[in-house]
């Protein structure tokens, strides 16, 4: 039995440092092949720390108050890391479903607070936001119109190219017919990024621009009226 442990526990360890060494050589190929997209990443991460730092200096009881605060310490800084994570790995996929939860939370929290300004906790205020029973496309389209910017064509690409399965399929399609070449992460992972894929990690340094654009927008908003 003690055999058999050993060699279970060699075989995940040989698999842990496949998986460090596929991250090694991706970076090395973001930062020769994809710089622009690679410095989005880390900027998006240093976007989280800056906004958590300014959430820190509010009073305790504003925890438990703030949809916002609740964004920025358990949806922007987390999140933020694992599209830098997943982006070493080669998952591109799980980038854009991360960029899309992000991008959905900061238009309802902000929204949430903005509208039920009367209620003490941020649960109770996204609950009651649920309640009023609009799509994410008609939230993003209200915040949007309130602050000049445009949510929803950003949510709309994320969703349709990388969310539902038809976008998935099509993209896998596309790249066989046009490329001779399956996209890595269409086939297991960790794995090697190549040429091919370039065109897809620019997308994601595009989706990450926009996105970082639109958090400066709301929290330039949000200080304002919370300040």
């Amino acid at each position: 039995m003690a055999e058999e442990t050993k060699v279970d526990s060699d075989a995940v360890e040989e698999h842990l440092n496949c998986i460090v060494e596929v991250m090694r050589q991706n970076e090395a190929f973001l930062r020769q092949n994809a710089e622009e997209t690679y410095y989005e990443v880390v900027e998006l991460i240093n976007d989280a720390i800056d906004n958590v730092v300014l959430a820190v200096k509010k009073n305790p009881e504003d925890y438990a108050k703030y949809s916002m605060i609740f964004f920025l310490h358990h949806i922007l800084m987390p999140f933020s890391y694992a599209i830098h994570l997943d982006m070493l790995t080669g998952n591109i996929p799980a980038c854009f479903m991360e960029l899309r939860l992000m991008l959905e939370s900061l238009v309802k929290c902000y929204l949430a607070d903005f509208q039920y300004q009367d209620q003490s906790f941020f649960q109770d205020k996204l609950k009651l936001l649920e309640e009023e029973r609009k799509s994410t496309s008609e939230l993003m389209l209200e915040l949007g119109k309130k602050l000049g910017s445009n949510f929803v064509a950003l949510w709309g690409k994320l969703s349709q190219d990388w969310i539902h399965t038809k976008g998935i399929m099509d993209r896998v399609v596309a790249q066989v017919i046009e490329k001779s070449d399956v996209p890595s992460w269409g086939l297991v992972l960790p794995m090697y990024y190549a040429e091919s894929d370039l065109d897809t990690i620019d997308e994601l340094r595009n989706r990450i621009s926009k996105f970082r654009s639109l958090l400066t927008a709301v929290m330039e908003k949000y200080q304002q009226e919370n300040n």
